[in-house]
């Protein structure tokens, strides 16, 4: 298999919104799903992050700094987990990720060429920001439907980015 960064890019986008869906299901479906929540998102994102490696020296720094965050985020949330920290849980498991991808797609936003992906990435930070924010000032406003809202603002947009991209690099290739 020829990974690409169109390819992973790809992998990404399905692999995010994939995990964020099967979170809001476990969410309704298990009692205490924290732990089958936190494997699930390991098995999930192991697959872009093993791409990414095999990319190689194909690979840009936006790359690194994705897969960077993602297992920094991951072994944050894995670590309050494994201690207990209840008084963390709420913001690791929540509002931690909207901040993380508003944080991740405001440096996208900021490194990708063409202005189509620009503004996706930055209307995607927006969005981010303002998940977190709403989590910040009313940790209970988006129960019952935050992960959907989640899939819609960070697996979506990577999503969206796949026939961006592909269109930035015919007209660049011109």
């Amino acid at each position: 298999m020829n990974i690409t960064r169109q390819s992973l890019l790809l992998l990404w986008g399905l692999t995010v919104t994939g995990a964020y869906l099967l979170t809001e299901y476990l969410g309704h479906t298990l009692e205490h799903g924290h732990a089958a929540v936190l494997w699930t998102w390991a098995g999930m994102m192991t697959m872009p992050l093993v791409a990414s490696l095999l990319l190689g020296h194909r690979a840009n720094a936006l790359v690194w700094v994705w897969a960077g965050a993602t297992v920094l985020a991951m072994v944050e949330n894995f670590g309050v987990h494994i201690i207990e920290a209840k008084p963390l849980m709420h913001f690791s498991y929540h509002t931690l990720w909207f901040l993380f991808g508003a944080a991740g797609f405001a440096y996208t936003a900021a490194v990708v060429d063409g202005s189509a992906r620009k503004k996706l990435y930055a209307g995607a930070t927006l969005l981010n920001l303002l998940g977190a924010a709403l989590l910040l000032v009313a940790p209970n406003l988006l129960k019952g439907y935050q992960y959907v809202a989640l899939a819609l603002v960070q697996g979506v947009p990577m999503l969206l980015d796949v026939p961006l991209r592909r269109r930035h690099e015919q007209q660049a290739a011109q």
